[in-house]
């Protein structure tokens, strides 16, 4: 009988690892779970059949880890020490950012446009290509 692959394993489990991806689990806890490498979950993610739905649930994801970073700020109590004050701010910063970086289009940072009404609009394309 063949070994299978490691993305032939992902793909066995897609429903599973969707719903890791939905959950916020990270890239360590999905290789821990199925011993697979970091590239063949970035596969899944980018290239697989399911790419789709697994670039959907890490932007869901978001939106549970952006409920984790308000949790932080509402546990606040005045009557909480500096320290526990600030640790609550790092950790909803770390979750603003962790969610900015799952979906950076509803929480990354906003492009701010500025146009001289006197002069002609020259369009400019940056392009990033991550493999």
């Amino acid at each position: 009988m063949k070994k299978k692959t490691q993305k032939e394993i992902l793909v066995e489990n897609a429903e599973d690892v969707l719903d890791m991806l939905r959950d916020a689990k990270s890239y360590d806890d999905i290789q821990k779970k199925y011993g697979v490498r970091r590239e063949n979950i970035s596969w899944f993610i980018a290239e697989s059949n399911y790419s789709t739905r697994a670039q959907e649930a890490r932007r869901e994801s978001a939106e549970a880890i952006l409920e984790k970073a308000l949790n932080c700020i509402l546990e606040i109590d005045s009557s909480d020490t500096n320290a526990k004050v600030t640790r609550q701010k790092e950790l909803a910063y770390h979750y603003r950012w962790l969610a900015s970086k799952k979906n950076p289009r509803t929480f990354g940072e906003a492009s701010v446009l500025k146009i001289d009404s006197d002069k002609d609009l020259q369009p400019i394309l940056n392009l990033t290509l991550n493999k």
